[in-house]
């Protein structure tokens, strides 16, 4: 069978059980039914390999896991049912070939209507997917980030990861966008902010639109209509009237085609000479300017007078919306009564657009609305009500966090029902850009912070990293402004939070020794208790073990039935022994985690006590334990935990059995699926384990690039567990290959920073390997002394793992 045969083989047998692991000797027999190749598992993994340049394919403990792409993200804003004019420019549009067409003029001129009419006639050529985004370059308000709309762009591709690094993105992007075809709209962007949202494959097409030239790219240029377009218009509005005052009109509207929709809107039940002369008048001519055309201000001012008092009114309300859109709710919040019938009524006028359950305005009649002043208190009710619904999403998705206490808030507030964790994501996922736009203008008041606070599980479980770090250091600037401490505290304890999340450990740890600075002046229980908790599992990480094990002493005086504390404290005394400890607190969290039906704090327990046992020797009582942690992890609602699926674990406990190419199977997977999940901790640890692996079948060369890579991933990091184990694995190697100067060298290393770090466990190791190479050496003295003092330190951590001392 063909390469190409055997791909579509694989990518078949994995598509017939979609989003499913499918077993890996499943795959074999499917993909080589009749004489499958010498090392099947390989030959699969190189093939796995392939098909990810076109399809995400993650690795699970017993198989493959197609990630099924949702039918492509179909995000182009409604197009105009009277779209009229532009042939010219269309007809050109059509015969370009050109990967990205950028659409230039001045406001007003239809460059969005152009650019999404255009989208919707050459949708059918892209089965793959049509993003959609307007970076507001030419708003008032905060423009978007190229972060932010490339972190949504992922999102929406179907990504399980998307990195915080812009050029991490774009990376990321163009790997997604790469072999399919995807149309983008970019609306109302800078050359700047344009560049890294560019696709680099000759499938994709992008539409931009731009106020300024965009020379670089193939442009066309849209300017205000001409005298045919313009009737055209007014024939589809069915604006009826003689010639000449439809002449004048368009002079009014100085041909320009937003001011003429909405005049076209104003005259459905009007008389178009009367209208006409209310246009003309003196006190309509000297109101106000947007972008210096006193005639298209007239046309928005007789739009916006005919309307309702109640409509009037939500229309200066909306300049208030800090995002690029909003819901019903979001207006009804605003105007403090049902927004249904005045928003509809702003539609109608062509004052408000709508696509599908989503309203925006446009650039100009935002500025305008803005001009016209509204209360800005409304503006309270509009984050009030992000702010209610946030918190209840966030109750509903996990309620074991620690947050903040609300201040009261009206009852009238609209409240979306949000009990399901599909509604809670759905709407935080609506929502999401609006909440961070908020965060970031809401300036020194509470909600910057609370906001930011209630949204903190979804960033991290979900992944949201941009929009985490963008909300948090706005709330802390928010909280500093106000001179608020507990505050302060809280926002740099969601910085750390981020850091560590992202795998920056040595961020992490500041931000977290700010917040408890802090709150030792400023006392906070609850506050305290939660930062100590993070702060400690920083601090385990970075190898100081016994500043961790008294921060989470600290914190568990305050809350003796947390399940979080008792966790993390089991994991310090993982490192620190004896390993009798770890196990008490971490079957107490287990007990304390099912009782509360704690999904998350479950699998982590679990996780927790299957090293516990491996590392006491308890191979039985490991495996019994990882099966149900590989249960739960099988069941788990997507985005609410991360998928870790313990393959170490696994291929460490097959290798101790003795079923060592069993061993080296499971420990690729494992790297593989730390490298997707780009979880650098357990990228580090499969490493190791796969270094150790490749030196008993005898593959020196490989156990030592292992291990190198290991301690280069730990040492970036700051992960010092993962360096110490490198080290050790190191030294086995060079000793293995009779390198013994080297080895002793490596070996008296890794021995050092086990004591720098307080990693007592995992200094078992280190006295293990020194021993051996110290005999090999001839220095029995010293071996002797290595192996009593080796002997002493397993007996107190109660390590039983690493090999008897020889």
């Amino acid at each position: 069978m063909a390469e190409a045969s055997r791909l579509r083989a694989l990518h078949n047998a994995l598509a017939v059980r979609p989003g499913e692991p499918v077993p890996f000797d499943d795959l074999i027999s499917t993909v080589w039914p009749e004489a499958p190749p010498a090392n099947p598992r390989a030959a699969l993994r190189n093939l796995v390999r392939r098909l990810r340049r076109a399809h995400e394919v993650v690795t699970e403990p017993l198989g493959y896991r197609l990630v099924v792409r949702p039918p492509g993200p179909s995000q182009l804003p409604a197009d105009l049912p009277d779209f009229v004019g532009r042939g010219e420019e269309l007809r050109r549009a059509h015969g370009s070939d050109a990967g990205v067409l950028a659409v230039t003029g001045p406001p007003g001129v239809g460059k969005t209507s152009f650019a999404v009419h255009l989208a919707h006639l050459l949708r059918a050529e892209f089965p793959d997917g049509q993003l959609h985004v307007n970076l507001r370059a030419f708003s008032p308000g905060d423009q978007v980030p190229p972060e932010q709309a490339l972190a949504r762009f992922l999102r929406a591709l179907g990504a399980e990861h998307v990195p915080v690094d812009l050029d991490a993105q774009t990376i990321r992007f163009r790997e997604l966008t790469r072999n399919r075809r995807v149309l983008l709209v970019i609306d109302n962007a800078t050359r700047d902010q344009l560049r890294p949202l560019l696709p680099d494959s000759p499938t994709c097409r992008v539409i931009v639109t731009s106020r300024t030239d965009l020379p670089e790219h193939e442009q066309i240029r849209l300017g205000v209509f001409d005298e045919h377009e313009a009737h055209a218009l007014l024939d589809n509005m069915r604006i009826a009237g003689g010639h000449r005052d439809r002449a004048e009109l368009i002079r009014l509207c100085a041909n320009l085609p937003l001011a003429l929709r909405i005049a076209g809107a104003n005259l459905a039940d009007r008389y178009l000479p009367d209208y006409v002369s209310e246009l003309r008048g003196d006190d309509r001519l000297g109101a106000l300017q947007i972008e210096g055309d006193a005639a298209v201000n007239a046309t928005f001012d007789l739009s916006y007078r005919a309307q309702p008092v109640v409509a009037q009114r939500l229309f200066r309300l909306l300049a208030l919306v800090s995002g690029q859109d909003f819901s019903v709710e979001g207006a009804t919040a605003l105007l403090g009564e049902d927004a249904t019938e005045p928003l509809g009524q702003l539609v109608e006028a062509n004052l408000v657009q709508r696509s599908h359950n989503r309203h925006s305005l446009h650039d100009l009649l935002r500025i305008y609305a803005k001009h016209l002043g509204a209360e800005a208190t409304a503006r309270t009710r509009l984050f009030s009500y992000y702010l209610v619904n946030a918190e209840a999403a966030a109750r509903t998705l996990n309620r074991e966090f620690f947050r903040l206490d609300l201040p009261e808030l009206p009852d009238d507030l609209p409240r979306h029902d949000l009990e399901s964790e599909s509604a809670a994501v759905a709407w935080l996922d609506a929502e999401r850009a609006n909440i961070v736009a908020a965060i970031q203008q809401a300036g020194p008041d509470p909600v910057a912070w609370l906001l930011t606070d209630m949204l903190r599980g979804h960033f991290h479980f979900q992944a949201h990293h941009v929009d985490w770090f963008a909300a948090a250091r706005a709330g802390l600037r928010a909280a500093q402004q106000a001179r608020q401490p507990i505050p302060q505290a809280v926002m740099h304890g969601s910085l750390g939070l981020a850091h560590w999340s992202t795998g920056n450990l040595a961020d992490a740890g500041e931000e977290y020794g700010k917040a408890l600075d802090i709150l030792r002046v400023h006392r906070d229980e609850r506050v305290m208790t939660s930062l100590l908790i993070n702060s400690g599992i920083v601090n385990w990480e970075l190898g100081r073990l016994r500043a961790s094990a008294q921060l989470l002493g600290e914190a568990l005086e305050m809350s003796p039935d947390n399940p979080a504390i008792l966790f993390n404290l089991g994991g310090v005394h993982l490192d620190l022994g004896p390993l009798s400890a770890s196990a008490a607190h971490v079957m107490r969290a287990l007990k304390i985690a099912e009782e509360q039906d704690l999904l998350v704090g479950r699998i982590l327990a679990l996780n927790a006590v299957v090293e516990v046992h491996q590392l006491r020797g308890d191979y039985d009582l490991a495996e019994e334990y990882l099966a149900r942690a590989d249960e739960l992890r099988a069941h788990a609602p997507p985005g609410l935990v991360r998928r870790i699926p313990g393959l170490d674990s696994h291929a460490v406990l097959a290798f101790v059995r003795g079923r060592t190419e069993e061993a080296l199977d499971l420990a690729l997977q494992s790297l593989e699926h730390a490298q997707e999940a780009h979880s650098t901790k357990d990228e580090c640890d499969a490493y190791d384990t796969l270094g150790e692996i490749h030196r008993a079948l005898g593959d020196i060369d490989k156990a030592m690039s292992a291990h190198n890579e290991a301690l280069a991933i730990s040492l970036k990091n700051g992960y010092l567990r993962g360096e110490v184990n490198a080290l050790a694995g190191l030294a086995a190697d060079h000793h293995a290959a009779g390198e013994l100067s080297e080895a002793l060298k490596v070996a008296l290393r890794a021995r050092e920073r086990a004591r720098e770090g307080e990693m007592r466990v995992r200094g078992v190791r280190t006295f293990v390997v020194l021993a051996r190479v110290q005999r090999s050496i001839g220095d029995h003295a010293a071996a002797d002394e290595t192996a009593r003092a080796g002997r002493e330190l397993a007996a107190e951590t109660e390590c039983r793992f690493y090999d008897h001392f020889s």
